[in-house]
């Protein structure tokens, strides 16, 4: 076993996190935002609708296309995270605009990625309002592109989560990701050194039928089609992104209570124990870095839970909700 972590990649999630907390206490002296530091902010218009916004990136997963992928995925990628990001504040999509940047790239790959954005925008009936494209030779490198996108939603009373109702008893239930989404591509490409070694995204992965590139290219899953008309029967829901499943569902809890997550209730998928296996990466780290197989967790009284777990065929009860001392973590994870 190496040394091998998310910060030797060059990602330090504690730097990320301690500079996010600063930036949000600049940004509390001048705003009426709700859910700051939340998968997305909302903003009351009045006593029965708020306005939910996110914006995120596609992060380095954008460089594997280089060797593989269509770049249309890049598009379904950055919209489907952002429609993740304010599906747990209770939003509907209704308006996206894009941010690309690069330096040079050919004209035909710009263009892929904006006709996945809209295939993606299409699906969901969400308005693809415009966007930016910028090139800055002195900041990207040749064939690099940036995927950056900006999400507006409308919640109604309704779908507002209820996290402050949460507690001990109540249910937690995964449902699946389809691969690595839009997360821990930096170690990924540490480990495979793709710019040295372009072959090894013909590998099949062991386990499975897929080679290495077409399970690393495979597009952020969405859920908004799964979860919508069941969401005002949850009590929150957590996107599982950056920080994997201990950072992710720690801030859809309340204080008072913690979240016990069982990681042997689901089997981990064949990829990220090949990415294990391949980098040398302890299983501590491998669940601070990736979803590890899990997408979305739902958090829902014992009542409803079979309405959570038919939101897709392979959702699991994965753990459970128990009250919380002072000095207690919110999150323990049994079985790493």
């Amino acid at each position: 076993m190496t040394n091998r972590s998310y910060k030797s990649s060059g990602v330090d999630l504690s730097f990320s996190n301690n500079l996010t907390e600063k930036i949000l206490s600049i940004m509390s002296d001048n705003n009426e935002f709700q859910d700051l530091g939340f998968f997305s902010s909302s903003l009351k218009i009045d006593s029965n609708i708020s306005v939910s916004g996110s914006v995120d990136g596609v992060g380095t997963k954008s460089k594997i296309f280089k060797y593989f992928g269509n770049y249309s995925n890049l598009g379904h990628d950055i919209v489907n995270h952002c429609v993740n990001d304010i599906l747990p504040s209770g939003a509907k999509p209704f308006m996206f605009l894009d941010y690309l940047a690069f330096s040079e790239i050919a004209e035909e790959k710009v263009l892929d990625v904006v006709r996945g954005i809209s295939e993606a925008c299409n699906s969901l009936d969400c308005i693809l309002a415009g966007g930016e494209t910028a090139q800055m030779p002195d900041i990207y490198k040749k064939g690099d592109i940036e995927v950056v996108g900006f999400i507006l939603g409308i919640v109604e009373k309704e779908k507002i989560p209820k996290i402050n109702d949460i507690k001990e008893g109540d249910i937690v239930v995964g449902i699946p990701s389809n691969g690595l989404h839009t997360n821990g591509y930096s170690l990924v490409r540490e480990i495979f050194d793709f710019d040295k070694n372009e072959r090894e995204m013909d590998i099949t992965v062991p386990g499975t039928k897929n080679s290495l590139g077409e399970m690393l290219t495979r597009p952020h899953r969405n859920y908004y089609h799964s979860l919508w008309e069941s969401l005002d029967k949850f009590k929150s829901i957590a996107h599982i992104t950056g920080g994997g499943i201990g950072e992710n569902v720690s801030r859809s809890i309340p204080d008072n209570v913690k979240i016990e997550i069982d990681s042997r209730s689901w089997e981990t998928p064949k990829l990220f124990n090949y990415i294990k296996d391949r980098g040398g990466i302890c299983l501590e780290e491998m669940f601070k870095v990736f979803n590890m197989g899990i997408g979305m967790i739902i958090i829902v009284e014992p009542r409803f839970q079979d309405i959570a777990l038919s939101t897709d065929k392979d959702s699991k009860i994965i753990g459970k909700i128990l009250n919380r001392s002072n000095n207690e973590e919110k999150v323990e994870i049994i079985g790493i």
